[in-house]
C-alpha cells in the first residue's frame, strides 16, 4: 500500500515538473538547441533572428573559384546575394521538440537537454545581385565573333582571318554555382559560355579569285575581217588591274549556314562598257539597190549590200563575268552578223518581176536650185527595195536636209507663208512618189496636203503630199508578198517614180476630185523690198482660192471593189504677194 502510494506521488511530481517545464519555455526554444554555435535555449525566434549573423563568408572553408580556359575569378557569397536565412534557422529552432506527438516532443527535448541539438545551416538568395555580377563578369568573358574579310591595297589582296566569339551564357552559370553555394563545398566552376562562330568562317576562295581577277589585264579581242581582200586584223580592248578594281563587287551568300564571299564584277558598268565597244564594233548591214532591165527583166545591182555585225551585249557580259578570274587572259567577244534585208545574193528571189505602178510630177523651166534639190532627193530612193511588210518612211529614206549633205536654198511652203529654205523643191519628190504608191494599191499611213493648192502639181487636183523632217511625213506598206523596188529620177520634163514587183492582180481607179467649199483668195499683198532697186516689182506668190478637195481610191480585184479610200485636202485662200523694191535706183 505504501509502496503504490509512493509511486502515485513519484508520478505527479514528474509531471508537475513537466507542465512546469512547458511553461516555463512557452514561446521560447528549448534548451540545448544551437546554430551557427550560437546556444539558443530560452530565447524567443525574434530574439534569435536577431542574435544570428546574416553574413556567410567565414563559414566557407575555400572561396568559390570561377574558370574559363585559361581565366580565372574569386568570388565570395557575399558578392553572389547569399546570406544565412536567419528568420528560417529561427523557425527551425523554435519547432524543435514541438511536433504532434507528445511522447515524440518530450523526446526531442530531452534529447536537446541532454546531448543537444544543431539546426542546419539555411542560405537565401538576392538572385538580382548574382545575375548583376554575373553580367559584369560577362563583360570580361564576351568576346564577339570576327569573320574572315579581304583587305585591297594597291595590287595586293590581304586576308584576315576568322575569330570565333565566346558568350556567357549567365542563367546557366548561375545554375551551377548556387548548389555549391547552398551546400557549402565551394571549389570551381567551369563557366557556362557558348561559342559563337563567324558568319564567314573563311575567304581563301575568294581571295585566290581576286587575285586571279586583278593580277593582269584582261584582253578582249575581235578579229575584224574587213573584207575578203584584207587581211583581218585583231581589234583590242584592255581592261587594266585599275580598271577591274573599279568593277569589283563583293556579294555574301549563304551557304550550308554560313556565309560565303563572292568576287564578280559590277554589272552596269560592264554593259556600260560593252554598250562602248558594240559602237566601235558596230556596223549596220547595206542593203542592196538594183535597177530593173526591161529586156531581160534581171535586176541589176547598183550598190552592193554588205553584212552588218553587232556585238551581243548581254552574252558579251556574262563571257566576262565567267572568265574574269581564269588563267588565260583573253577573250574573243561574241560578235554577230547581220544579214541585210535585202542581199544581193538574193536578186532572184525578190518576185520583182515587172512595173506595177507609176507616178510622175512635170519638170520643166525650173530654177537650177529648185531642180538640183529635186535630182538630189530623188537619188536618194532610186533603187530602194521595199520587202514584203515593211513600212516605207520618206523622211527616213530620204536623210539629212541640209547645206552640208548638198541641199540648196529655194522658195518652200510654210504654213502660213512662202520662203527661201534649205532643200526647197523636195516635196514635188515625195507627191511624185505618193503618186506611184497611190496607183499601186498601197495602203497610205501618212499623206498631208500642202497648206495652199501648187499648180504645177495639177492635175489632178488633190494628189499632191507634202514632207518636213522630222514631223511631217509620207508613209506607206508593202502589203503583198513580193518586194518593191523603186526607180526614181527626172527624164526630160518629167520627175517618175516607178514601183516593180510582181502584179497580185489588183487595179486602182480614181474618183474626183470633188470641190467644195471654194474661199476667194482675196487681194493682193505688197511688201517693201529695200533689195530691190526702187520702182521695180516682183510677184513672189501667185493668188489661189482655198477649197475642199475630195478624192476616193477605188481598189478592185478580180473585178470587184475591195476597198473605197476617202483621201481629203484642205486647201487654204491664198493672196498674191509682190515685192516692191525701194533701193537706189539702177543707173542706166
Amino acid at each position: 500500500m505504501a509502496l503504490a502510494f509512493l509511486l502515485v506521488v513519484l508520478i505527479l511530481a514528474s509531471a508537475s515538473t513537466v507542465a512546469f517545464y512547458e511553461y516555463l519555455f512557452q514561446g521560447r526554444i528549448y534548451p540545448g538547441v544551437n546554430a551557427l554555435g550560437f546556444e539558443l535555449g530560452g530565447l524567443r525566434p525574434e530574439d534569435t533572428e536577431r542574435l544570428l549573423p546574416q553574413e556567410i563568408e567565414p563559414y566557407l572553408k575555400e572561396p568559390l573559384i570561377l574558370r574559363h580556359e585559361d581565366r580565372t575569378w574569386f568570388v565570395t557569397p557575399k558578392e553572389l546575394g547569399a546570406r544565412f536565412d536567419t528568420r528560417a534557422m529561427a523557425t527551425a529552432a523554435y519547432q524543435v521538440g514541438r511536433g504532434e506527438s507528445l511522447l515524440d516532443n518530450l523526446s526531442d527535448q530531452l534529447h536537446a537537454l541532454r546531448f543537444g541539438r544543431s539546426i542546419e545551416r539555411i542560405i537565401a538568395f538576392d538572385e538580382d545581385v548574382a545575375l548583376s555580377y554575373l553580367s559584369q563578369l560577362a563583360s570580361q568573358v564576351d568576346s564577339p565573333a570576327r569573320d574572315a574579310g579581304l583587305i585591297l591595297r594597291d595590287s595586293e589582296v590581304e586576308a584576315t582571318p576568322s575569330r570565333v566569339g565566346w558568350k556567357l551564357e549567365i542563367a546557366a552559370t548561375w545554375e551551377r554555382i548556387r548548389p555549391l553555394i547552398a551546400t557549402f563545398r565551394g571549389g570551381e566552376v567551369e563557366l557556362v559560355v557558348r561559342e559563337i562562330p563567324p558568319l564567314i568562317p573563311d575567304v581563301s576562295e575568294a581571295k585566290a579569285r581576286l587575285e586571279r581577277m586583278i593580277g593582269s589585264p584582261l584582253i578582249l579581242t575581235y578579229l575584224d575581217a574587213e573584207g575578203s581582200s584584207q587581211p583581218a586584223v585583231k581589234r583590242r580592248w584592255i581592261l587594266s588591274p585599275t580598271d577591274i578594281v573599279d568593277m569589283l563587287t563583293f556579294r555574301q551568300v549563304q551557304c550550308d549556314g554560313q556565309i560565303k564571299v563572292e568576287v564578280g564584277l559590277d554589272r552596269s558598268k560592264l554593259e556600260a562598257l560593252m554598250q562602248q565597244i558594240a559602237h566601235e564594233i558596230e556596223r549596220p548591214p547595206v542593203r542592196a539597190r538594183f535597177e530593173f532591165d526591161e529586156a531581160t527583166g534581171k535586176l541589176k545591182p547598183i550598190v552592193h549590200s554588205r553584212w552588218g555585225r553587232a556585238l551581243d551585249v548581254e552574252a558579251a557580259v556574262r563571257l566576262i563575268e565567267d572568265k574574269a578570274a581564269a588563267e588565260g587572259r583573253e577573250i574573243s567577244l561574241p560578235v554577230l552578223p547581220i544579214k541585210p534585208l535585202v542581199a544581193e545574193e538574193d536578186a532572184d528571189k525578190l518576185g520583182i518581176k515587172e512595173l506595177v505602178s507609176e507616178g510622175t510630177t512635170s519638170f520643166t523651166n525650173w530654177p537650177k536650185e529648185r531642180a538640183h534639190n529635186i535630182r538630189l532627193a530623188a537619188s536618194k530612193f532610186h533603187g530602194l527595195v521595199i520587202p514584203p511588210g515593211e513600212v516605207f518612211s520618206f523622211n527616213e529614206n530620204l536623210g539629212e536636209v541640209s547645206k552640208e549633205a548638198g541641199y540648196e536654198e529655194w522658195y518652200t511652203i510654210f504654213p502660213e507663208e512662202t520662203r527661201m529654205a534649205v532643200g526647197g523643191g523636195i516635196c514635188q519628190v515625195a507627191t511624185t512618189c505618193f503618186r506611184a504608191a497611190f496607183w499601186g494599191g498601197y495602203p497610205i499611213l501618212e499623206r498631208h496636203p500642202h497648206a495652199y493648192r501648187v499648180y504645177r502639181y495639177e492635175p489632178p487636183l488633190g494628189l499632191d503630199a507634202t514632207v518636213f523632217q522630222p514631223r511631217i511625213d509620207l508613209k506607206f506598206v508593202n502589203d503583198t508578198p513580193y518586194h518593191i523596188l523603186i526607180e526614181a529620177g527626172v527624164e526630160k520634163d518629167t520627175l517618175v517614180f516607178r514601183f516593180y514587183s510582181t502584179s497580185i492582180g489588183r487595179k486602182v481607179e480614181m474618183e474626183g476630185p470633188i470641190v467644195e467649199n471654194e474661199v476667194p483668195h482675196g487681194p493682193p499683198i505688197y511688201e517693201e523690198d529695200p533689195t530691190l532697186p526702187k520702182g521695180t516689182i516682183k510677184q513672189v506668190e501667185r493668188a489661189r482660192n482655198g477649197m475642199d478637195v475630195t478624192i476616193y481610191r477605188v481598189i478592185k480585184q478580180g473585178g470587184k471593189v475591195v476597198k473605197r479610200e476617202k483621201f481629203f485636202s484642205r486647201y487654204k485662200p491664198w493672196r498674191a504677194r509682190y515685192l516692191v523694191g525701194t533701193g537706189e535706183a539702177v543707173q542706166e
